[in-house]
């Protein structure tokens, strides 16, 4: 009897150990499924304020969806050589995707297409040049420059003298949105005056700006970087305690740092052109787990607007400037 007793739990135990090991079994097997997904987001230069609110678009997706995102920042902006090195050793690494913006909208195209045979990769901002159509998430950057010029334009900007900074045309958002403004510009008649030969390291990007505007007589000028806009803005205001007229110059530009939006309420900023960088990076996490697990999503355009120094308090806007208060 007491044999038989000792069988049955013997047996009782057996069975109680069995479906534990089910159990685990059954939610390694479901943790597997659901996956941890490595991805490495490749920037276009240092890391710098103006990522901030795409990265808050980047870190809300992955604590929703199981990621673990790796931001990887170039030691010198907009090198194209550096950014190639950089995706290969994070295909090594055993990335399952990479979130690029390309520096160079020709340079980049063949590294990046070596890479998608590989692993899924999603660009980010701009583009390059390619036969295939590839994932992307960007606002459309032409129409952003079409409508910072028809700002311009509204605040009777049609027969004056125009400095426009050309940077980094070699990068397809900042091309399009130059192409975009030169479109709706070249119907005016305004005189522009071209600074293509402007140092693109931050540190200079203020002294190069003073000099311009020192040296040229200019009622507005526009630029398609948010540094260099940072730059100009700064240049102004330290002139502007100098020499009076240089305080009526009006500066147009693109971007959403916090120095961008202090020089936009002091006034120093006419107006400047943002997209939705939240959702670029939301988006961006999303459609590089898409990718992974081998399913079709579309290309996402991102919506941009020009916000200025009566709009900029409009509760829409502020979701768009400081897209994670409340």
């Amino acid at each position: 009897m007491r044999r038989k007793r000792k069988q049955t739990i013997v047996i009782l135990l057996l069975l109680v150990v069995l479906s534990f090991l089910l159990l685990l079994s059954d939610t390694l097997d479901h943790e597997k499924d659901k996956g941890i997904y490595n991805i490495s987001i490749i920037t276009t230069g240092k890391n710098s304020e103006g990522l901030m609110i795409m990265k808050q678009g980047i870190d809300q997706a992955s604590s929703e969806m199981n990621v673990n995102v790796s931001f990887v920042t170039l030691s010198e902006d907009n090198n194209y050589i550096e950014q190639t090195e950089l995706i290969a050793r994070e295909i090594k690494n055993r990335a399952d995707a990479i979130i690029i913006s390309p520096v160079d909208y020709d340079k980049m195209a063949e590294p990046i297409e070596n890479a998608m045979k590989n692993i899924p990769v999603i660009l980010i901002e701009s583009t390059v040049k390619s036969e295939h159509v590839l994932p992307s998430i960007s606002c459309n950057n032409y129409k952003l420059g079409i409508s910072l010029a028809e700002e311009m334009v509204s605040n009777g900007k049609i027969k004056s003298n125009i400095a426009i900074i050309k940077n980094n045309l070699e990068c397809s958002s900042i091309k399009e949105r130059y192409d975009g403004f030169m479109s709706v510009m070249d119907k005016t008649e305004n005189n522009y005056i071209l600074w293509e030969e402007v140092d693109d390291k931050q540190v200079t990007h203020n002294n190069e700006a003073k000099k311009l505007l020192e040296e040229n007589n200019v009622d507005a000028v526009v630029t398609f970087d948010s540094d260099m806009l940072e730059g100009v803005a700064q240049a102004k205001r330290d002139l502007s305690s100098i020499n009076k007229d240089k305080a009526y110059i009006e500066i147009y530009g693109t971007g959403s740092t916090s120095r961008i939006i202090s020089f936009l309420e002091d006034k120093v900023i006419s107006a400047t052109a943002i997209q939705n960088e939240f959702n670029i990076g939301y988006l961006a996490v999303k459609t590089a787990i898409y990718k992974i697990n081998g399913k079709n999503i579309n290309n996402s355009t991102i919506s941009s607007t020009v916000i200025n120094t009566k709009n900029m308090y409009s509760e829409e806007n502020q979701k768009l400037l400081f897209p994670f208060v409340r």
